[in-house]
């Protein structure tokens, strides 16, 4: 596993947050100044031992993405000292729902002043992150890079950074930087296998994450992220065999239980994908457990075709939500019960839903930056919403009112998609060779662009590129949640176009 789903929250909280944080010796106590000279290691900063020690306990957790049992360490951390900047970060890190990320990021700045040069640029990021700053985000981390160039987590963190804006390259370039300073920091070899296996280098995907599992042999996630590989690679049984080793370790771990669900899925094997998703359930130990076990049972109910079932699992999800007061969690939901109406060819429901999403959105204890995201999520869904409909005038409209939010104000995947919805108007307008080069510049790493993207080059009479599209969106990304939705029609073209 690279990244926890959040379905309760918008999308950049996930994409944006950086996945690690300092674990370097130089605590200070009392007005102790902080070093004169740079440390090799970014320090971190508390007054109380039993504050460092909660702490690091959170971090080696979190290293083996423990998120649950991390987050509770760091509120042990910040319980012990409530001035712990870096443990509020942390907490922030591993928060389960928008509105206490948001919240931890409030305190890790109001306690910033009394920590370190390096954690208050630490801090300066996730702050950025939380605001949608790509640009600040990005200048932060490369400062504190260049403050502490042999700390392998700030090479880390810059990585990490750079995989959310797909610029793999540049990542594996930090994760090897952050290797040869610790050739034991296991979690750049996971980062780093995922960002190869994005590059489609899965030759060193694999070795990657082959070294991530000799590192740390003894806790799941290793287990869970090969296991993720041999998905990608095709090879069901072995990954369920590794997703099994994963769950051996920690019966409680979510996402081999959802890797298990999908690779039945994609065998075809709806009773065991559905039977999986009953296994997380009953394993499940709080909200986002339960959500996400949940969210899992939909997506088993989508790939063997059944929305009624799907929507039925989301409606558990929508009750759960609203009896929790998560106002996020609900706009996430009807956003995706939304795209499922949409791919179905409703319309009008799809509207519905995307209505409600921003409804909920906008009660929701966001800050300004991610209203107006919830703002601009709405008008791109509901461009989408005026394509399904077959009205090419409103769906122009509409794609112009988002592309021009999206070119002001959006982040990089929010540019990505204006490109995306240019590319299903110039289909709808007949014209499959302006629709093939708007979406080879869209999200390539989403199922629903490469099959619709596979679509225009073959009516454009590309059909190599067709194909190798068509299998791309039916068997690669095996984790996105829009891989159901065209899947079988994917794997139809696909046919298709191998017979002709």
């Amino acid at each position: 596993m690279n990244s926890k789903l959040r379905i309760s929250s918008l999308a950049p909280l996930a994409a944006c947050a950086l996945l690690l944080g300092l674990a370097a010796c130089g605590q200070k106590t009392g007005n102790e100044s902080v070093e004169t000279a740079t440390p090799a290691k970014i320090p971190v900063t508390t007054t109380s031992d039993e504050a460092r020690a909660a702490y690091d306990k959170g971090l080696a957790l979190f290293d083996n993405l423990k998120f649950a049992d991390a987050h509770a360490a760091f509120g042990e951390a910040t319980a012990a000292d409530p001035d712990f900047a870096m443990a509020w970060a942390m907490s922030a890190q591993t928060s389960q729902t928008t509105a206490d990320f948001l919240a931890a990021v409030d305190k890790a700045k109001a306690t910033a002043s009394k920590a370190s040069d390096g954690e208050q640029l630490f801090i300066k990021s996730i702050a950025a992150a939380a605001d949608n700053d790509i640009a600040g985000q990005r200048a932060a981390l490369e400062q504190l890079v260049a403050a502490y160039p042999k700390d392998e987590r700030s090479h880390f963190n810059l990585a990490q950074f750079l995989v959310g804006q797909q610029d793999f390259d540049g990542a594996i370039m930090h994760f090897k930087h952050a290797i040869d300073i610790n050739p034991n920091f296991a979690p750049a070899y996971n980062s780093m296998g995922y960002a190869y296996r994005a590059l489609d280098d899965l030759d060193d995907a694999k070795s990657a994450f082959e070294t991530y599992v000799s590192l740390v042999p003894n806790e799941p996630n290793p287990h869970d992220s090969y296991a993720e590989l041999l998905m990608e690679m095709g090879d069901y049984d072995a990954s369920i065999e590794n997703y099994r080793k994963a769950l051996a370790l920690d019966p409680h771990f979510p996402s081999s239980y959802a890797g298990i669900s999908t690779d039945y899925s994609l065998k075809g094997d709806v009773e065991q994908a559905l039977a999986t998703a009953d296994e997380q359930l009953a394993a499940a130990r709080n909200f986002p457990e339960r959500q996400g076990a949940l969210f899992q049972s939909a997506i088993a109910n989508l790939f063997s075709g059944d929305n009624d079932a799907a929507m039925e699992a989301l409606d558990k999800m929508l009750a759960a939500a609203d009896e929790a007061g998560n106002h996020s969690a609900q706009g996430g939901i009807q956003e995706y019960m939304g795209d499922i109406m949409a791919v179905a060819g409703d319309a009008a429901k799809a509207e519905e839903h995307y209505t409600m999403a921003l409804r909920q959105r906008q009660q929701a204890s966001l800050n300004e930056a991610n209203q107006a995201q919830a703002e601009r999520a709405y008008l791109y869904k509901m461009a989408i919403a005026a394509v399904v409909s077959g009205d090419a005038d409103e769906a122009t409209t509409r794609t112009d009112k988002y592309t021009t939010a999206a070119a002001a104000h959006g982040a990089t995947f929010e540019k990505r998609r204006i490109h995306e919805l240019a590319g299903y108007l110039a289909e709808m307008n007949g014209d499959p060779t302006a629709s093939a080069e708007q979406l080879a510049q869209a999200n390539q790493f989403n199922p629903i662009v490469l099959y619709w993207s596979a679509v225009a080059n073959k009516d454009a009479g590309n059909k190599a590129l067709a194909l190798e599209l068509a299998k791309r969106a039916a068997n690669r990304n095996t984790l996105s949640p829009n891989l159901p939705f065209f899947r079988k029609q994917a794997l139809e073209l696909a046919s298709e176009l191998e017979a002709g």
